[in-house]
């Protein structure tokens, strides 16, 4: 077993709280892609042992639009807003490391 938390974040808030690049422990997604937002904590130090890794998103992600939408109705309305975080994490989303 792999004692190991693997996130989508903005590296800002979660290397004090000991996340690591997710290239230190060489996972990646699709072929050698390493996304900046891709951060990684052993939760058993050493358990992820030299070897490469690759990070499959689980079937549950994946989100069907129109059932969200019908969901969200069943809430009070909201204004829609825009905030500076989204774009960072946009950018940091789809960069990579090399």
């Amino acid at each position: 077993m792999y004692d190991v938390i693997v996130i989508f974040g903005n590296p800002d808030n979660y290397v004090s709280r000991g996340f690591k690049s997710c290239k230190k422990f060489d996972i990646c997604i699709k072929e050698d892609f390493y996304p900046a937002a891709m951060l990684v904590k052993e939760l058993t130090e050493g358990c992820l042992d030299k070897r490469k890794w690759r990070y499959i998103e689980s079937e549950v992600y994946q989100i069907d639009e129109k059932a969200m939408e019908q969901f969200d109705l069943s809430f009070e309305k909201m204004e829609k807003k825009f905030q500076p975080s989204q774009e960072e994490f946009y950018i940091h989303s789809h960069s990579k490391i090399i």
